[in-house]
Formats: C-alpha cells, sequence, structure tokens
C-alpha cells in the first residue's frame, strides 16, 4: 500500500475523530502501529530522492505527534493544514489537496462517524497486508532454505495457516481496559453515578417482560447493560423462549435512549435459525397473544405476516433489526464493529440478541485451557456493550454431564433447580463469571400437557430476590407459544402437577 495513502488517512483519522464527544473512537494505537512497521521495514530511508525522503520525514514526524497527544485533544483544522501545507511545499500539493478534502469540520455526526470507520477499515487493512506479506515471505524462505529441518510439512503448513487466522480479526478501536472512571471529588459525576445506580434498583433501566412470574425473579425485568445468558439443553426452546421476550421487549416497554436524538434499537443476530423460521414464529406468538386463538400460517400470505410483525413489534417506537449471519465469518470484532456502524447511523441500541453467541469464532480470543477461548469471547462482548448500555442476551447449550442427570433419574420438573449455578456449560464450565445473569429453561411434560420451566442462576444486582421467586412453570396452550400474563391472571405454577404419567408428542412450537 501507498505510504502517502496511509499517512493522508492517518491524519485524517486523527483529526476527526477528535471532533467526537464519544471517545470510543481512539485510533491512535492503530496509527503508531502502522507507523511502527513504516520504521522497521525502513520504507522511507530506502528512498534514493533526498528531497522525497525528506518529505516524508516530516509527514510521517507530523501524523506521529497527532498519535502521541493525550486522549481528548482537539485539534484545530486550520493548524493542520498550517504545519502540513509547510511540509508539501513543492513536493506534496496534491497530497496536501488530498488532506484538506479530508479535514472537513462540517461532517453531520452520523457521517462523521461514517468516515471515521471507513478510514480505520483502511488502515486495518494496510497493517493486515504487511502482516500477510511478513509471514509468507518467512515461510518462503525457511521453506527455500531450510528445507531439510521441516519434519512435518502438514504441520508446517497448518502453522502458516494459523497464523494467517490470527489476523482476520481487525484490531481494537480503543484499549478496552478501561471500562468507566469515576472522579469522587465532581459532584456532577457522582451524582450522574448514583442516578445510574437508582434507575437500575427502581427500574428506570428496565426492559420488562410479558410475564409477571419472569419480572418478579428479575426484580422488574432486564435491566440495560446486563448480560444474561438462557443456558438449556438441545431443543428445548431456547430459540422460541429468546424470540419471545425480544417479541414482549418490543411490545411492553418504551424507547428510553440516552441520547434523545438517537433512534432507539432492538437487534437481533441469528446464527443458527433463518430469519424466516424466525418471523413464522413470531407471527404465531403475537398473533395468538392477541387472539388466543390456534394460529394457522396456511392460509395467511407473507406480506399479511410481514405488515402484522411490522406493526407489533414496532408499536412503542422502537426500531428493529434481524440480522442472519454464517457464525464462521464472524469474530468478536465483526460483532462489536456491527454495533460501532449502527451506532454511526443514528441508532442508540437497547437490546442486542444474539442466537448463539458461543457460534462466533473466537479467532483472536485468548487461549489457554479449554474454555479458556469462550469465556474471554463472553467476556470481550459484555465489556464493549455494559457501558453502552445495552442488554445482551444469548441462549447456550448445556453440557453432557447435565444431560446425564436425566438419564440418572433426575425428573424432568426439577432439572433447572438441579443445574442452576452448577457450571453444567459446554465450551467452558466457568462462563457464569462472566455473565450477569443466567435463566435456565426445560421442557416437562405430564397429563398430556407441556411446561416449560424456568430457574434463576447467579444475578449480578445488589438487591436480593425472595427465594420463592426464582423457580415457576408455564404451561404450553394448544400447541402455541405461551402468550403474556402481564395484563391478566397469572399463569405461573410453582408445585409440579400430580403424577399421572402421560406422554404426549413433541409439539411444533417445542421446536424452537
Amino acid at each position: 500500500m501507498d505510504i502517502r495513502t496511509f499517512f493522508i488517512r492517518s491524519a485524517t483519522l486523527l483529526f476527526l475523530e477528535s471532533q467526537l464527544e464519544d471517545e470510543s473512537f481512539n485510533s491512535r494505537d492503530l496509527v503508531k502501529t502502522g507507523l511502527d512497521i513504516i520504521e522497521k521495514k525502513g520504507i522511507i530511508k530506502n528512498i534514493i530522492d533526498l528531497h522525497e525522503r525528506k518529505f516524508y520525514e516530516d509527514f510521517k514526524s507530523a501524523v506521529t505527534e497527532m498519535a502521541g497527544t493525550p486522549s481528548g485533544t482537539i485539534f484545530s483544522r486550520e493548524d493542520l493544514l498550517q504545519s502540513f501545507k509547510l511540509i508539501c511545499n513543492g513536493i506534496g500539493d496534491n497530497i496536501y489537496a488530498s488532506l484538506e478534502q479530508g479535514l472537513n469540520s462540517d461532517y453531520s455526526e452520523a457521517t462523521l462517524k461514517r468516515t471515521i470507520l471507513s478510514n480505520i477499515r483502511f488502515i486495518q487493512n494496510f497493517y493486515k497486508e504487511e502482516q500477510i506479506e511478513d509471514i509468507l515471505n518467512n515461510a518462503y524462505r525457511q521453506f527455500a532454505s531450510k528445507r531439510g529441518s521441516i519434519e512435518n510439512v502438514n504441520s508446517f503448513i497448518d502453522d502458516i495457516v494459523q497464523k494467517l487466522d490470527s489476523i482476520q480479526v481487525n484490531r481494537s478501536l480503543k484499549d478496552p481496559a478501561v471500562l468507566a472512571e469515576a472522579d469522587i471529588g465532581s459532584e456532577d459525576v457522582m451524582n450522574n453515578l448514583f442516578k445510574s445506580v437508582s434507575n437500575r434498583i427502581n427500574g428506570g433501566s428496565l426492559l420488562k417482560t410479558g410475564w409477571q412470574a419472569l419480572n418478579r425473579m428479575l426484580q422488574g425485568g432486564i435491566r440495560r447493560g446486563e448480560f444474561v445468558i438462557i443456558p438449556a439443553l438441545q431443543h428445548k426452546y431456547k430459540t422460541g423462549f429468546t424470540l419471545t421476550l425480544f417479541s414482549q421487549i418490543a411490545r411492553l416497554n418504551s424507547p428510553s435512549p440516552r441520547d434523545k436524538n438517537k433512534k432507539p434499537l432492538l437487534l437481533r443476530i441469528s446464527f443458527e435459525d433463518s430469519l424466516e423460521t424466525n418471523m413464522q414464529f413470531l407471527y404465531q406468538e403475537l398473533k395468538y397473544n392477541e387472539t388466543r386463538q390456534p394460529v394457522d400460517t396456511q392460509n395467511v400470505t407473507a406480506h399479511e405476516m410481514s405488515n402484522y410483525v411490522r406493526s407489533k413489534l414496532q408499536i412503542n417506537g422502537f426500531h428493529v433489526k434481524f440480522l442472519r449471519v454464517d457464525p464462521t465469518q464472524w469474530t468478536y470484532k465483526d460483532v462489536t464493529n456491527k454495533v460501532l456502524e449502527l451506532e454511526s447511523q443514528g441508532y442508540e441500541i437497547e437490546l442486542m440478541m444474539v442466537d448463539y453467541l458461543s457460534m462466533v469464532s473466537t479467532v483472536g480470543c485468548r487461549q489457554g485451557p479449554a474454555g479458556t477461548d469462550m469465556r474471554d469471547l463472553f467476556r470481550r462482548i459484555r465489556n464493549f456493550c455494559e457501558p453502552r448500555k445495552i442488554a445482551v442476551i444469548t441462549p447456550h447449550q448445556l453440557s453432557t454431564e447435565a444431560k446425564m442427570l436425566l438419564r440418572s433419574g433426575t425428573s424432568d420438573f426439577n432439572f433447572v433447580k438441579e443445574i442452576a449455578e452448577k457450571g453444567y456449560f459446554t465450551d467452558s464450565k466457568q462462563l457464569d463469571q462472566e455473565v450477569d445473569l443466567e435463566i435456565y429453561i426445560h421442557l416437562a411434560k405430564m397429563n398430556k400437557k407441556s411446561y416449560l420451566t424456568v430457574q434463576r442462576g447467579k444475578h449480578r444486582i445488589s438487591t436480593i430476590a425472595n427465594d420463592e421467586d426464582k423457580f415457576f412453570m408455564l404451561e404450553f396452550p394448544h400447541q402455541m407459544p405461551i402468550p403474556d400474563d402481564i395484563d391478566t391472571a397469572d399463569m405461573s405454577l410453582k408445585k409440579i402437577p400430580s403424577i399421572s404419567q402421560s406422554t404426549v408428542s413433541t409439539m411444533s412450537v417445542l421446536d424452537f
């Protein structure tokens, strides 16, 4: 890549980021990495023409100075252009013209963020291309000159592929170590902090659900910024449960964006089921919730279903987006970059539901003993979303050890009570350490009826729930999704139905 373009993009990026109040955009380290590559490879030193070399050295020094300024520094367009005009005079007039065009201070906030993201991706590609060149050059030299020392060619190739895979992950936009800061000497900072505490306790940042028992279990509902995991065995209604929660949150809550100029957004990302499957379920759930009559989708047109779902989910003013993504093509950085992209388009995400987060590639996550990469994936997503007050909900598969409890005689009705807070997760037994809330679910059948059992596990909140509120059951009606009871009589059950053994066939809705 031409270093002229790198310098122009870097200077433009640092200037534009300084015009934002949102310090999530901080690319100083990214620019420094590119500058280090240029220095390490001696790209400028190898320029033969002395005048041209001096020009690039001065330009590099100017960009280096910008990247070395403290976070929060606001650059003056006029001062920068004056400095770069002196550097470019007589030899870099075209470069100056490009730079002058890039340092535009009249962008709207949304356009500003989109332009910043474009420059970030450009510089990231510069860095990645240089890494790829190094990996391939080193591999070629080793294979050509030290062929005899390579005992296993397949292992040699695997090592190259692993190194190339690792650079698919984009570099962080900022150092994520500091998630929040409070100066207790500042009255305004402390007032805002305790206002946030009050909102969490008293419901100002709550997303209530459609079931009274679940709201009692959660002491009001799901809090913005919470990371919620829904553990269950395979084919035990995880997707159906989370889709119903998504519908309830859209219909039963009013948007409360922290920035009133933003568009409140509910986002659902599916890494497994098709959007068509999700929409069919939502139509049944919404229609049954309204009519309490079995819903037949055979004689309903796609247009009718589409209009119905759209009108119901947007009734309170939320913007709603559904994404279907190939998980093998995404890492944690693609998830966070999608959030940044939506923010640059003027959205504020209040809920992000991911079905399932564990399917995302852990390339770029910390490696170590079994489960380390999955814990790091969950930790990175939580640490990114919590400061933004984005509630995250994701279902997760329980381990084979949990299934063995059923084979050993544990009742379906008591299953969720037995597994709660005991680390029965696939991929990592310590995932509970990375989440704020666990809601365990399982299906149970008796007397020709099917029930959804729900048990609360860990909940990272300062107040304590009553033990009797940590478990309840809901009955499935007429082979349909479980309707709301928020405005009707409480439908939840606490006691297991009297034993009268009878089995029923699995209902179609339970396949979700």
